[in-house]
């Protein structure tokens, strides 16, 4: 059974259909709330997030647009934790090792790692960061993540450039040979 059908049953009262919905998605929102803002704040966020969506999907008048507005819930309760806890910049609570770095054009290569993301754009801004964790992490297009996201998809473009550069600068900074 596909996503929209099961939107739809559980749209009508089917709890086992909601839990398998849910099951489908959960991982990813997991990952795009840690990568957004660390391990310890996620499965809050990603909970929150979950009940949003329990009370709220009644009203979803797109079942195939389920998976963007699950991103989209995820991604306010990240934005307001991040915003109430004043950790727009940087933390330190991500999991994973450093990345091993490679050459400089297999670099967007390098951003599917999940670990790889969260190391490196944890001093980028969450608006950008989200467009990385979308783009390289989850595999979206550009106008999925502007709808995730509510914004143009000219804003995308340029938070999408604006974070690789970043990254780029951090690459070039904390590369391999350490300088």
């Amino acid at each position: 059974m596909n996503e929209a059908q099961l939107v739809l049953l559980a749209q009508s009262g089917d709890r086992s259909a909601f839990d398998e919905l849910l099951g489908g998605v959960y991982p990813a929102l997991r990952r795009y709330a840690t990568g957004l803002a660390g391990a310890t704040a996620a499965d809050d966020i990603v909970q929150d997030a979950v009940l949003q969506v329990h009370r709220k999907l009644r009203w979803l008048r797109e079942p195939s647009s389920f998976r963007p507005w699950a991103y989209r819930t995820v991604s306010r309760f990240a934005f307001a934790y991040l915003k109430r806890s004043r950790r727009w910049t940087s933390f330190d609570e991500f999991e994973g090792a450093e990345p091993q770095f490679v050459a400089e054009d297999s670099m967007e290569a390098n951003l599917l790692w999940a670990s790889q993301i969260q190391y490196l754009a944890s001093e980028i801004s969450p608006a950008s960061r989200a467009v990385l964790l979308l783009r390289y992490q989850h595999g979206l297009l550009l106008e999925e993540i502007a709808a995730v996201l509510e914004v143009p998809v000219g804003t995308i473009k340029s938070r999408l450039s604006y974070g690789l550069a970043q990254l780029r600068k951090k690459l070039d900074k904390d590369g391999p040979d350490g300088t």
